[in-house]
Formats: C-alpha cells, sequence, structure tokens
C-alpha cells in the first residue's frame, strides 16, 4: 500500500501549484522552493466490517519556503508565500482525494497542522516551513 500512496501523493504535490520541488529523502539536497519533504509517520488499523478493515496511513509534510532572495524576507515568507502554498496543497489534496479508490480501495485523506510555522537557518539561508500532517483512510480487504 505504501507505494501506491506515495505515488498519488507525488503526483498530487506535482499538481500542486505553488510547489516547485519535493522529496522523500531525509537531507536530500533541495533544489528550488517552495519544497515539501514527505515521510510515513505510522500506520494503524480498525475493525470496519466482518469483509473490511479500515487502515490508517500517517505521513508528515513540511513545507518550506526560502526567506531570502529577490523580494524575500521572513516576513514575506509567513505573511504571503508559505500561507499560499499550504492553501494550495489542502486544495489539491481535497481536489485529487475526493473520497474516490486506490487500487479498488476506497480512500480519503485530511491535512492537518503538525505544529507551529517556524524560521529556521539552514546552509543556503532563512527557511520558513510549515509542517502539515497527512492521514489516509483506506477501507482494505481482509
Amino acid at each position: 500500500m505504501y507505494q501506491l500512496l506515495i505515488a498519488k501523493i507525488k503526483a498530487t504535490l506535482t499538481a500542486t501549484t505553488g510547489v516547485e520541488s519535493f522529496s522523500t529523502v531525509p537531507g536530500s539536497e533541495i533544489t528550488s522552493y517552495p519544497h515539501v519533504f514527505f515521510k510515513p509517520d505510522g500506520f494503524g488499523n480498525e475493525f470496519s466490517s466482518g469483509q473490511e478493515n479500515e487502515m490508517i496511513f500517517n505521513f508528515i509534510m513540511i513545507v518550506m519556503v526560502s526567506a531570502e532572495g529577490i523580494g524575500g524576507s521572513p516576513g514575506k515568507a509567513f505573511d504571503e508565500t508559505l500561507p499560499y502554498v499550504v492553501d494550495q496543497i489542502i486544495a489539491q489534496f481535497n481536489a485529487d482525494w475526493d473520497q474516490g479508490t486506490i487500487d479498488g480501495h476506497r480512500v480519503r485523506s485530511l491535512v492537518d497542522s503538525a505544529s507551529a510555522w517556524e524560521l529556521s537557518e539552514e546552509s543556503k539561508g532563512l527557511v520558513a516551513y510549515a509542517p502539515l500532517s497527512l492521514q489516509i483512510k483506506m477501507q482494505v480487504d481482509v
């Protein structure tokens, strides 16, 4: 299931206006901003019926934007760029994950805030970031 979900997440991020790059490997070189890093953050199982379980897959997504460069500043990053990109991610997940199916299984998603937005000094300068959580619920046959 993880391979299917990661491929679908990548397709959604590729289609998201404002996202320039993304990665799934910690420590990967960031080639352009806004950038989204995502990785699995555990899963769970719930009984649903005699024929199906509801699997819950959790992912962490960290949305990063440069707070430097031409026209860049921490204020602009937090007031304009980061809110715009996060809004676009939420909208694209809402559009792409509309309780359809993946591999024949009913699926739905929820994008939520994971913690406070922060500013970090990185090797390429100041970066504003927003940690998001992505929860994917899927009905699977037992």
